[in-house]
């Protein structure tokens, strides 16, 4: 019997996703743990690896085709064993083997130099994944005019999407044309980047979207980095306003002579008025329109409705750091020696946990039935990603799992681990996957204080402001009234940012959290 192949569970509030590239086809035997194929979302990409040892059966999903969470991509079984119609389970439609069989050759044939031109279903001299032809109808593309960069030439998401903006993708050498990811090459043309240079001598297959990003930030800092003609978008006239639609009036029922008579005719309901049309964006002289990408889509989306459901509220906490700088100063070579380099965010996230054990109802998830009290200390820390040239970069939030169990040592070695997952861009999704506070370190970029956004369906989030030397005044005696006592020292000093959810913590409860944070900081 048949296994199925499914889109593995890719985190919170993530229904679906882009297949980016199949590393295998029909026919293909393959061992179980096996990578077979590459998906992309909003925050990560994600390898599907074969659940079982047998030979590719059935592929339902093309490259570039949007699938839902759950969906069968694949069956796996026995060589030579037959599928049935209808035994493709799930929210993806099942594709007959014959026919992806056949498309597969002519996309082969089509990617020959001497080879004619496929035509698809839709008379295109090249074949049109099912969600570019709809994304194109949707943009009002003619696909006569986009060329394609998939396999065989086939017209992706991304090529309409390039050319609805305006945008072509690159031309790549032959040999390495059905190599590099659409998605990649994208990004490199947004960002006016040379993909040669990146590559380095490398495989184009290679390539992920970190190492472009680390060619924007490379260039940013004034490094040379080669930037080839080919790659620049062209400058065009103002984007066009979203076409508008007018709003239907209602059917009013017939009113007769006989209704008349029984009774007098209601009043036809009021047609809802129209929703005004949004101006055209005025560009001035300049000026330049850039496509928001697909991670600060998904940012905007999560922040606005962070907002918007939870009330926020933030409080300021100032911390003297100095005995977790001579901590760490003292340990450091010993951490060292067992492989790990201790951090300052290790004593960070050790101090979060003693305040969530000290004050439960801040690891919790507010519902309308009542507050979950989390018993699992999962702490995501908020990480940016390499700016563009624009300033326009990115943030993702790795999760340390079950952190209560862990020593310095331990929250150490996985705050290395997460870092350097991802600066490799080799985070999963479930390493993004079911964090119950976050702490947000934007210290490290010189910040000394913010307003932190709530990780939804998380109650808080502590951010913590850059470390520098501030005059303190310490007291021998009342900490109020003037003494001889008292004297200025220039301590290293940070400030905590604690927002919380006003509907499950109060001031008090939240004080009380940022309370035993900076004890426990302050005692080491």
């Amino acid at each position: 019997m048949a296994t199925e192949v499914k889109l593995p569970d890719l985190g919170e509030g993530v229904t679906d996703a882009t297949v980016s590239r199949w590393r295998v086809k029909i026919g293909d035997r393959v061992s179980a743990g096996d990578i077979i194929l590459e998906v992309a979302t909003d925050k990560v990409d994600t390898e599907v690896a074969a659940p079982v040892d047998g030979t590719i059966l059935r592929i339902n999903a093309r490259e570039g085709d949007l699938v839902d969470a759950g969906a069968v991509l694949a069956l796996i079984g026995a060589e030579g064993e037959t599928v049935e119609s209808g035994s493709g389970h799930g929210s993806a439609k099942p594709t007959p083997a014959p026919q992806i069989q056949a498309e597969a050759k002519a996309e082969t044939k089509a990617a020959e130099p001497s080879a004619p031109a496929v035509p698809s279903e839709n008379g295109h001299g090249a074949k049109v994944s099912p969600v570019a032809r709809r994304v194109a109808a949707e943009k009002g593309v003619d696909l006569e005019a986009v060329a394609g960069s998939g396999p065989g030439g086939r017209i992706t998401k991304d090529d309409v999407l390039m050319r609805a903006e305006g945008k072509h993708l690159p031309a790549l050498p032959g040999e390495y044309a059905s190599a590099v990811l659409p998605s990649i090459a994208r990004l490199a043309a947004e960002n006016n980047i040379s993909l040669d240079e990146v590559a380095a001598g490398r495989p184009f297959s290679a390539l992920t979207r970190y190492d472009v990003m680390s060619a924007v930030a490379a260039r940013a800092t004034g490094k040379d980095v080669t930037v080839e003609p080919r790659f620049l978008p062209p400058r065009g006239g103002q984007p066009k306003p979203a076409p508008r639609r007018e709003s239907a009036t209602p059917i009013l029922p017939p009113q007769g002579e006989r209704a008349a008579e029984a009774a007098p005719a209601k009043p036809a309901p009021k047609p809802p008025a129209p929703k005004p049309e949004a101006p055209a964006l005025q560009l001035g002289p300049g000026d330049e329109l850039v496509k928001h990408s697909r991670m600060r889509t998904a940012i905007a989306r999560s922040t606005t409705q962070s907002l918007f459901t939870a009330p926020h509220v933030t409080t300021m906490w100032d911390v003297n750091m100095s005995a977790v700088l001579a901590h760490r100063q003292a340990h450091k070579n010993e951490f060292a020696a067992a492989g790990v380099n201790l951090t300052i965010t290790a004593y960070l996230v050790e101090a979060i946990i003693a305040g969530l054990k000290a004050v439960p109802a801040a690891n919790a998830t507010y519902t309308d039935e009542g507050v979950i009290i989390r018993r699992t200390y999962n702490i995501g820390m908020a990480v940016a990603l390499p700016q563009d040239q624009y300033g326009l970069g990115g943030l993702i939030v790795p999760v340390i799992k079950n952190a209560g169990e862990l020593n310095l040592l331990g929250l150490a070695r996985a705050v290395n681990e997460l870092a350097d997952k991802a600066r490799r861009n080799q985070l999963k999704a479930e390493d993004l996957a079911d964090g119950t506070f976050t702490l947000s370190n934007y210290g490290t970029s010189g910040s000394r204080f913010q307003t932190p956004i709530i990780v939804q369906p998380q109650v808080g989030i502590l951010g913590v402001g850059a470390i520098e030397k501030r005059a303190v005044v310490v007291s021998q005696g009342h900490p109020l009234e003037a003494n001889t006592g008292d004297y200025l020292a220039f301590l290293p000093m940070t400030t905590l940012g604690f927002s919380y959810d006003h509907r499950v913590l109060d001031g008090a409860t939240a004080d009380a959290f940022c309370a035993v944070v900076k004890k426990t900081l302050e005692s080491y």
